[in-house]
C-alpha cells in the first residue's frame, strides 16, 4: 500500500503522474508548514528506500507500481513554496518535467542499489523543480499562496 502511493502506482497508465496528482493535496498543506514539511519528507524518504528496496526483489528494478518515490519529489518540489492554485500546477508540471527528462546527473543517480536507487532520482528532481519553482514565484507573484 505504501510502496505503491496507496494504490495509485496500480493505475493503468502514468502511475507516476497520477500518484503525484493526488500527492499535490498534501504538498500544498505541507508548504505552507516547512518544518512538518521537512519531518515528513525524511520519514517518506527512509520508509520509500525500505520498502522500495524490498518490492524491487518482488518486481523488479525500480518498477512502475512503485510510486513513494513520486510522493516524496513531490513534497519536495513545494518544500518552503507556499503557492497559489496557478503555483501549484506550475509546480506540479516542472516536478512531472524534471522527473521524465532525467537530467544526466540524475539519471546516473538511479543507478544506486535499491531502494536508493528508487527514491534518489526523484529526490534530485525534486530539488530542481523546487529551485526553478522558486524562482518562478519570485518572478511571478501571481503564483504564490
Amino acid at each position: 500500500m505504501l510502496g505503491s502511493g496507496f494504490f495509485t502506482g496500480y493505475f493503468p497508465f502514468a502511475p507516476a503522474t497520477v500518484t503525484s496528482f493526488f500527492a499535490l493535496v498534501p504538498a500544498y498543506w505541507l508548504a505552507r508548514l516547512p518544518l512538518l514539511s521537512i519531518l515528513v519528507i525524511i520519514a517518506v524518504f527512509f520508509l520509500g528506500v525500505w520498502v522500495a528496496g524490498d518490492l524491487e526483489q518482488v518486481w523488479g528494478k525500480d518498477p512502475s507500481r512503485v510510486t513513494i518515490d513520486e510522493v516524496e519529489g513531490t513534497f519536495i518540489t513545494f518544500l518552503g513554496n507556499p503557492v497559489s492554485i496557478l503555483g501549484l500546477a506550475a509546480g506540479f508540471i516542472l516536478w512531472r518535467g524534471f522527473d521524465i527528462l532525467k537530467l544526466p546527473f540524475i539519471d546516473k543517480v538511479q543507478r544506486l542499489k535499491g531502494g536508493w536507487g528508487v527514491m534518489m532520482d526523484d529526490v534530485l528532481a525534486g530539488i530542481c523543480a523546487n529551485l526553478v519553482l522558486r524562482l518562478l514565484l519570485f518572478i511571478l507573484p501571481p503564483l504564490r499562496g
